[in-house]
């Protein structure tokens, strides 16, 4: 498990580094590190807890039509392991391709926040390890969501819009992230937006049906247990808390406080909902983890002084500490990510 560990302290050196110095990170140094991170979760070899069924699934769609692919749900993934099984590069294509949406996304949120390496240093215990080294489709569509959050923070919500539909692409879940444009400040009679979000929203809708069945069945009458679901969404519940706690200064330093709070409502809400459908809403508090990044890499701008901002990159970075040392030494499925390999260097 070295080498998470190592992952880990990367971004805590920058932080710590960069706030002494008072120097911005280069452009080269965020590529570096971009790199670092595309190797290891788009290279790793047997790592994450669906690494066999992703492997069953390549074997499944290799006799399957180029235009077939385009009548199924999930065509974005589906067409990018259709490419990879030709190129006969198997799950690693996949699981490359994938992993530069996702780090795209991750570093294109991170780098507009206050402290960036702080959000990346948040990002790694659970974002990073688990999801984006285990659960390959939503990790994907995490990662053009968080796209996507920037885009409709500035407006642009053609944009956003396009972005969700290649999230849903990935995971059909990721589609209802296209209602947020309902609730954009500014709208006028909803005319535009509400046509293109419910072109989105048919769209998503349409996937989501196909599948309503099988959610029911698995999700919610089995009753399945989705392992540490509500430590995650506590997890999540913490930066929302701190949000709505903050509320009045939140919108006096940052303009995009109303889009947080749609995300902070929404991790509030699993809170009480993991205890019904674990699996289901543990799923789709995925996709709520950006809000740990930005409020975290965000708050020690309301520290008062440099002595309580440096306390409070000490505190966040001892929280992240424990949390990933907790997931590694006693974590349920902790097994399929240890020991780590990598078709490239050797086990960690």
């Amino acid at each position: 498990m070295l080498i998470y560990w190592v992952l880990f302290f990367v971004p805590v050196y920058f932080l710590f580094a960069k706030v002494k110095g008072g120097t911005h990170t280069s452009k080269l140094e965020w590529r570096i590190f971009g790199f670092f991170l595309i190797i290891l979760i788009g290279l790793r070899h047997r790592v994450g807890g669906d690494w066999y069924s992703y492997l069953e699934g390549l074997v499944l769609i290799n006799d399957i039509q180029w235009k077939d692919l385009f009548s199924m749900r999930e065509t974005g993934f589906k067409l990018i392991s259709s490419f990879s099984t030709k190129l006969g590069t198997s799950i690693y294509g996949v699981n490359l391709i994938c992993a530069i949406i996702f780090t795209g996304g991750l570093l294109n949120l991170s780098r507009v926040q206050p402290y960036p390496w702080l959000a990346i240093l948040v990002a790694i215990p659970y974002l990073i390890i688990v999801v984006a080294m285990g659960y390959t489709r939503q990790a994907a569509a995490i990662g053009f969501l968080m796209y996507a959050f920037g885009q409709l923070a500035r407006g642009r919500v053609v944009a956003y819009l396009a972005l969700v539909l290649m999230a849903g692409s990935m995971h059909s879940t990721a589609f209802v992230f296209a209602a947020l444009v309902m609730f954009r400040p500014g709208i006028s009679k909803w005319k535009g937006v509400l046509g293109i979000g419910s072109l989105v929203g048919l769209l998503g809708g349409t996937y989501l049906l196909e599948q309503a069945e099988t959610y029911m069945l698995y999700y919610v009458e089995e009753a399945m247990e989705s392992g540490g679901g509500q430590i995650r969404a506590l997890m999540n519940l913490v930066p929302a808390l701190i949000f709505f706690a903050h509320w009045k200064k939140w919108g006096q330093m940052f303009d995009d406080r109303w889009l947080w709070c749609l995300i902070a409502i929404f991790a509030t809400l699993c809170v009480p909902l993991i205890f019904v459908a674990s699996t289901a809403v543990d799923r789709m508090a995925l996709y709520l983890i950006p809000l740990q990044l930005v409020v975290w890499s965000r708050l020690p701008m309301l520290a008062q002084g440099s002595i309580n901002r440096t306390l409070s990159f000490l505190v966040i970075t001892l929280y992240y500490a424990a949390a990933q040392f907790t997931y590694l030494n006693y974590g349920y499925f902790v097994a399929a990510w240890i020991p780590y390999d990598n078709i490239l260097f050797p086990s960690f």
